[in-house]
């Protein structure tokens, strides 16, 4: 299940997100098809950056959406607290108690308010086990400042649904172009997939779908929403070239700045 809203400012986290995915997920699943996967990542990249541009000419800066790396750091620390557990003489504590009989590298992998729950639960547990865990303070300590950071960026992720209110035309016009070009990326990605028979793999590389059902064979989305058409992505290329145009033209304090002085 697709994520019901990308606003402007999420643009910017779902887009690199895509592109470094595509890139270590898809490369080499099915070599004839990389130079399709390289091509999608060009294209992302140009929308990418016509999105900021427009965002970073706007008169009233929006708020930033943190592209912060506490996610990859939530993952790096469940890896290496797993693998401290099970360095711990005897093993005391079981991974599989702590995680609640959920496989880590599975929790790991989670979207962000699914990970942000887990690192909760996660924390508690290491309060309740801690006298059994060596260093236990200090991992609590690290837990919980991890948490923290997830926790900032889905207060940001929930605070971005407003700006849709506040759209101005030219942003509103960027973030269809590159609405068209992220979703026509995904219908290539999709169809990889299938060649490769890993299409589970598809919510790892767009984060805006759900990670709901990992049963084989079952699916959110029974009908995936049509690809845009060729007219749609060719509108979509024709207004990105336009916001990269108005991102190169001089503005009066540059022509100013360049002229020299009497």
């Amino acid at each position: 299940m697709a994520d019901p809203y990308i606003s402007q400012s999420e643009t910017l986290i779902y887009g690199p997100y895509a592109r470094e995915q595509m890139h270590d997920v898809c490369m080499g699943l099915v070599p004839a098809l990389d130079p399709m996967v390289l091509f999608a990542i060009g294209r992302q990249e140009s929308a990418d950056a016509a999105m900021q541009a427009v965002l970073d000419r706007q008169p009233i800066p929006l708020a930033p959406l943190a592209t912060s790396p506490a996610p990859a750091d939530a993952r790096d620390f469940i890896t290496r607290f797993v693998s401290h557990l099970n360095s711990l003489k005897g093993r005391p504590v079981d991974p599989r108690v702590l995680f609640h009989g959920e496989n880590p590298s599975t929790v790991g992998r989670q979207r962000l308010v699914k990970l942000t729950g887990a690192m909760q639960s996660l924390s508690s547990e290491i309060a309740k086990h801690k006298s059994q865990i060596r260093d236990g303070q200090t991992w609590l300590d690290e837990c919980n400042e991890v948490l923290e950071r997830l926790k900032g960026i889905e207060r940001q992720k929930r605070s971005a649904r407003v700006e849709r209110a506040s759209l101005t035309p030219e942003v509103s016009a960027a973030r269809e172009a590159w609405l068209t070009i992220y979703n026509a990326n995904k219908s290539l990605i999709r169809g990889l997939l299938a060649h490769a028979g890993k299409s589970e793999l598809l919510p790892l590389i767009f984060d805006d779908l759900a990670e709901v059902h990992r049963a084989p064979g079952v699916s959110d989305d029974e009908t995936p929403a049509e690809p845009p058409s060729s007219e749609e992505i060719a509108k979509a290329e024709a207004v990105l070239a336009a916001v990269a145009e108005a991102e190169e033209a001089p503005t009066v304090d540059t022509l100013a700045a360049e002229t020299p002085a009497a």
